[in-house]
C-alpha cells in the first residue's frame, strides 16, 4: 500500500483538521521519518438521492487544495453529469474522480469522463466504485478504460460503519484478476482492519472516522497507521511454525491465541529505534495490547529505548497498567532487566526488594517472572544481598520458567561474585535439593570442582 487517503466526510472544520494533519507530517519530516505512504484527501460528495445523506459542498475542494494535498473526489450521486458534479470538480482543479457502477447512466457517465480525459491531455484519473454487494465481474467490460477501482467496504453514505469482512477477499480477487489496476478501499478502516487490506494487496486505504472522530490525538493515530504499515511490509520468516513453537503460540501453549507474522527480532528492534522518541505511550499502548505478538515485541523494544529519555515512574506505571499483555518469556526477558531492574540500581536494597516483591508474590506466571528477571542488572552490579533476598522468596518454585530465570540471575551474579554465589547455592542445597533446571543454569560458568560441591 502506498497511499493513505483521509476522508473529510466527518471533519467538521476542514481547515482546522488539515492544519493539524499538516503539523503531523511536518513533525515526521523534522524527525526524518520515512513515510511508507503518501497522504491524500478523499472528498466525499453526496446528493441525498443515490445515498440517503448529503456531504460537504463540492466547492470545499478549494479549501483542501490550499494545503497542497492531492484530492480524489468520490461522487456518490445519481447524476454526476446532468447535475454538474464532474464539471464542477474539474473546474475546481480535481483530476481524480470516482463514479459508482450502480448509477442508472453509468456507461454514459464513464464515456463523458473519458472525453474529459482526452480534453485534459490524459490528466484525469477515472475510478469506478463498487458497493459491497456488486460483483467484481462487472468490471470486465470497463477495466481497460479506467485507472482505479474503489471497493466500498461499508454501504456508502455514512461514516463510522463497521468493515465488511468479505471486502478483503474482494480486493484480493480484483488484484489477482486485473493485475496492476489501482485498488482503493473505503469504509471501516482503522488500526484493526488496515492490516487486512494491506495483506489483500490494496494500493490505497481511505480512513475517515478513525482519524476525525476520536479523542486520541491525530498524531498518535497517524503514527499507529504508519507503524502498522512498516511492520506489515517487513520480510517474514520462512519457518513460521518453528517460531510458533518457540513462543508457545500453539494449542495448549501459554501463548495460545497469539498471532505471529514471523518478523525477525532484529528488524523490529531496528524499527523501534527509529520510532521510540517520536511516539507517545498512548501509541505504544495500542501495540502492547495487540493479539499480534510481533506488535507487542515492537512495543517492548520501544519501551527499552525510552528508559533514558522518559520519566522512570511513568514507564513503571505504564508497565503495571499493561502487565497482562507482557505475557511471554521473550517479552518479559527483553523488558524487565532494562525497564525495571536497571532503573532500580539507584535505590537502596530495601527499596529494590519492596518493588520486586510486588511482582514475585503474584500468582500470575509472567508477573512473577518479571520480578525475578528484573534482578539481572542488579546482579551484574554485584548487589548480592538484595539479589539473595528476592530469590529466597522464589528459590524452590517448581515451575520451570521460574527456575530458569532464577538460575539465569545467579549465573550473572557468579560472574562478578563467584565466592558468595557458590556459598549461597551450597547453603540452599544443604537445606533442600536445588531444582535441577535452576542448578543447570546457575552453574553453567562454574568449574567441575565447584559443581561437585553441590552434589
Amino acid at each position: 500500500m502506498n497511499n493513505l487517503s483521509i476522508s473529510i466526510l466527518n471533519a467538521e472544520n476542514i481547515s482546522s483538521f488539515l492544519e493539524k494533519l499538516k503539523n503531523v507530517e511536518k513533525m515526521l519530516d523534522n524527525k526524518k521519518i520515512e513515510k511508507l505512504f503518501n497522504i491524500t484527501i478523499h472528498f466525499d460528495v453526496m446528493d441525498n438521492e443515490f445515498v440517503p445523506n448529503t456531504g460537504i459542498d463540492i466547492k470545499k475542494i478549494e479549501e483542501v487544495e490550499k494545503f497542497g494535498y492531492h484530492v480524489d473526489t468520490h461522487l456518490m450521486v445519481a447524476r454526476p453529469v446532468e447535475d454538474g458534479y464532474i464539471d464542477k470538480a474539474i473546474k475546481l482543479g480535481c483530476n481524480d474522480i470516482t463514479i459508482h457502477y450502480e448509477i442508472s447512466k453509468f456507461e454514459d457517465t464513464l464515456n463523458y469522463l473519458l472525453d474529459k480525459k482526452r480534453e485534459l491531455g490524459g490528466n484525469l484519473n477515472i475510478g469506478v466504485a463498487l458497493k459491497p454487494k456488486t460483483d467484481i465481474s462487472v468490471l470486465e467490460k470497463y477495466i481497460a478504460k479506467i485507472d482505479k477501482v474503489l471497493v466500498m467496504s461499508v454501504e456508502p453514505g455514512f461514516g463510522g460503519q463497521s468493515y465488511i469482512e468479505s471486502s478483503t477477499d474482494k480486493i484480493a480477487k480484483i488484484k489477482e484478476k486485473y493485475g496492476n489496476i489501482f485498488v482503493q478501499v473505503d469504509g471501516g478502516i482503522n488500526d484493526q482492519t488496515i492490516s487486512k487490506v494491506i495483506s489483500a494487496g490494496v494500493d490505497s486505504a481511505v480512513v475517515g472516522s478513525y482519524l476525525t472522530k476520536y479523542e486520541m490525538k491525530l498524531q498518535d493515530r497517524v503514527n499507529i497507521l504508519n507503524i502498522i504499515l512498516n511492520i506489515e511490509t517487513l520480510p517474514k520468516e520462512a519457518n513460521l511454525e518453528f517460531e510458533r513453537r518457540t513462543v508457545q503460540a500453539v494449542d495448549g501453549g501459554y501463548a495460545q491465541g497469539d498471532i505471529l507474522l514471523g518478523i525477525r527480532v532484529p528488524r523490529l528492534r531496528k524499527l523501534a529505534k527509529v520510532w521510540y522518541n517520536i511516539i507517545s505511550l498512548n501509541t505504544i499502548e495500542f501495540f502492547i495490547s495487540s493479539p499480534i505478538h510481533d506488535y507487542r515485541r515492537f512495543a517492548i523494544f520501544c519501551l527499552t529505548n525510552m528508559v533514558n529519555s522518559t520519566n522512570k515512574d511513568e514507564i513503571k506505571e505504564f508497565i503495571d497498567k499493561n502487565i497482562e499483555h507482557i505475557n511471554n518469556w521473550d517479552l518479559v526477558d527483553a523488558l524487565a532487566p532494562i525497564c525495571i531492574g536497571k532503573q532500580l540500581l539507584e535505590k537502596t536494597d530495601t527499596e529494590i526488594y519492596l518493588v520486586l516483591r510486588e511482582y514475585t508474590k503474584s500468582d500470575k506466571v509472567w508477573t512473577k517472572r518479571i520480578g525475578i528477571v528484573s534482578l539481572l542488572y542488579i546482579a551484574k552490579a554485584g548487589r548480592k544481598e538484595v539479589v539473595f533476598r528476592v530469590l529466597n522468596d522464589v528459590f524452590y518454585e517448581e515451575y520451570h520458567l521460574y527456575q530458569k530465570a532464577t538460575g539465569w540471575v545467579l549465573r550473572e551474579l557468579y560472574k562478578v561474585n563467584p565466592k558468595d554465589t557458590l556459598l549461597y547455592l551450597v547453603e540452599k542445597n544443604n537445606s533442600r535439593k536445588i531444582p535441577t533446571i535452576l542448578k543447570s543454569y546457575a552453574t553453567e560458568k562454574m568449574s567441575s570442582k565447584e559443581k561437585n560441591m553441590l552434589k
